[in-house]
C-alpha cells in the first residue's frame, strides 16, 4: 500500500498539470451554478441538466489524463494535458453512466439507511422547520441544542453516526468504480459489478487501506481548512493543497487499481 501511495505521489508531482482542468472546471461550475440559480423551474432544471453534461465532460476527460499518467508514468506533461479533449471523445457516454450509476447507488444506500434508523433509533422528534431556524447562526444553535432533551441528543448523535457509516460505505463501494471504466470496461453497469467483485475480492484489505488512507489524509485537510477559515492567506493555501490532493486521490486510486487488478507482473489483465 505505502509503495503505491509513494509511486502516486511521484506520479502526481511529475504530471502536476493534471490538476488545472480540476481547478478549471471548479471555478467555471461554481460561477454557472450562481448564475444559473435564479429563473424558471424548467431553466433551473435544464441548467441542471447542463451541468451534469459539463460534469460528464469534465471526469471523461480528467480521468482519461489520471490514466495516461498512470499507464506511461515517463509521458510528458503536455501531452498529458493535450489527451483531455480525446478523454472526452472517448467516454463521454461511459462518464454520463458513471454519474447515473454512482446518484443511483448513492441514493439506494441513504434510503437503506433512512429505513434502518426509522427501525433501529426512532425520530427525534424535532421538524425540519427547527432544524433550519437553528443553522441561522451559533447562537440559535445552542438554544436549539439546550432545549432538546437527553433522549431527543441520543437519537441525533446516532442518526449523525448512521449517516456517516452509511456515506462512508457508499464511498468505499464506489472508490474503484470509475478505474474499472478507464482500464478494463467502458460499459458502465457492467463495470459497477467489476467494481464490486474486485473491491470484495481477495484484495479487499488492500483495498480498504487505501480507502484508509484517503480517509485519514481528508479528514486531516478537512481540519486545516476549517481552523484556518478565518485567515485569508491560510485558507488559499489549504484551498491548493485541497486541490493538490483530490488530484493525489485519483492518481492513488487508479495506480492502486492498475498495479494490482490489471498490470500483473510485465503482463497486462484485461480480463473481467
Amino acid at each position: 500500500m505505502f509503495k503505491t501511495a509513494r509511486e502516486s505521489l511521484k506520479i502526481t508531482n511529475d504530471n502536476i498539470i493534471i490538476a488545472t482542468p480540476l481547478i478549471l472546471f471548479s471555478l467555471i461550475s461554481g460561477l454557472y451554478l450562481i448564475f444559473s440559480a435564479s429563473g424558471s423551474k424548467a431553466g433551473i432544471l435544464f441548467s441542471v441538466f447542463l451541468f451534469f453534461l459539463m460534469t460528464a465532460a469534465f471526469i471523461s476527460g480528467w480521468f482519461f489524463m489520471i490514466t495516461r499518467a498512470v499507464k506511461e508514468p515517463d509521458i510528458q506533461s503536455g501531452q498529458i494535458f493535450s489527451d483531455f479533449p480525446s478523454g472526452v471523445g472517448e467516454y463521454f457516454l461511459s462518464a454520463l453512466g458513471i454519474i447515473f450509476q454512482t446518484v443511483v447507488i448513492s441514493v439506494l444506500i441513504m434510503i437503506a439507511a433512512f429505513i434502518a434508523g426509522k427501525k433501529f433509533i426512532g425520530a427525534p422528534g424535532v421538524s425540519y422547520e427547527q432544524f433550519s431556524q437553528a443553522l441561522v447562526n451559533v447562537e440559535s444553535m445552542k438554544t436549539f441544542v439546550n432545549s432538546l432533551s437527553q433522549e431527543q441528543l441520543i437519537k441525533i448523535n446516532n442518526w449523525n453516526m448512521l449517516i456517516f457509516f452509511a456515506m462512508i460505505i457508499n464511498s468505499f463501494i464506489l472508490m474503484l468504480y470509475p478505474a474499472v471504466v478507464f482500464f478494463k470496461n467502458k460499459n458502465p453497469f457492467k463495470a459497477f459489478f467489476i467494481a464490486l467483485k474486485d473491491t470484495f475480492g481477495h484484495r479487499f484489505f488492500k483495498n480498504a487501506g487505501i480507502f484508509l488512507l484517503i480517509f485519514v489524509l481528508y479528514m486531516l485537510i478537512s481540519l486545516g481548512s476549517v481552523l484556518t477559515n478565518n485567515n485569508v492567506i491560510l485558507h488559499f493555501i489549504f484551498t491548493l493543497i485541497n486541490f493538490y490532493f483530490a488530484t493525489y486521490t485519483g492518481v492513488l486510486v487508479f495506480n492502486h487499481y492498475y498495479s494490482n487488478f490489471v498490470k500483473i507482473g510485465s503482463n497486462i489483465d484485461t480480463t473481467v
